[in-house]
């Protein structure tokens, strides 16, 4: 693999797509779960496994009043700017069903044909980014980031090819260590039954 420092160093503005850079629908009330809802909505509750992948329990909302351009689509970063954990997770459409992010978050459209989303995200994820995002917070009590904050997040952005593979094996290290925690539960209560049919 080429080294990383051949990439380039660029602003997050720099690699959007026109319009890239939103936050998510704004709600006047608390929002409520509607059994037939037409509508998905992702909110800070449904990050699991330590900010780095969506979970499947979410609300569904009426689809009246939402325009399609708040419709997520596959390939878009939703970047948590509420609270501590300012983590990116790339958002995949499984299905035909409607989804659209809440205003906790922003939604990031990258250009794919200079950008992988999947890299963009990993590496806003990593401590450089971490860091730049603590020395930029606003607020006392609750932390949050602002819009022009994240336009100027620094990316070292190396080829295509290359950010395509950095995301892939970062994708097989986080299965990997998945992989792993099942195993070690799996084993820990194994003993724990072996050791109670002692008594």
């Amino acid at each position: 693999m080429q080294n990383i420092m051949q990439s380039r160093n660029v602003n997050l503005k720099s690699i959007l797509k026109n319009r890239g850079l939103a936050s998510g629908y704004s709600f006047r009330g608390k929002i409520q779960h509607i059994h037939n809802g037409g509508v998905r909505i992702i909110q800070l509750k449904d990050f699991i496994n330590e900010y780095t992948a969506i979970g499947e329990e979410r609300f569904l909302i009426a689809e009246e009043n939402i325009k399609p351009k708040y419709y997520l689509e596959t390939g878009d970063i939703l970047f948590i700017a509420k609270g501590t954990n300012n983590f990116a997770v790339v958002f995949e459409q499984l299905d035909d069903f409607p989804t659209i992010a809440s205003s906790a978050l922003f939604v990031i459209k990258v250009d794919q044909k200079i950008a992988s989303p999947e890299y963009v995200a990993w590496y806003i994820n990593q401590s450089l980014v971490q860091n730049y995002f603590k020395t930029n917070e606003a607020g006392t009590y609750v932390t949050s980031i602002n819009k022009t904050t994240i336009e100027e997040i620094p990316i070292a952005l190396p080829s295509l090819k290359l950010q395509n593979q950095i995301a892939r094996i970062s994708l097989l290290h986080k299965k990997e260590k998945s992989i792993i925690a099942e195993v070690t539960a799996l084993k820990d209560t194994l003993i724990t039954n072996q050791l109670l049919k002692t008594l």
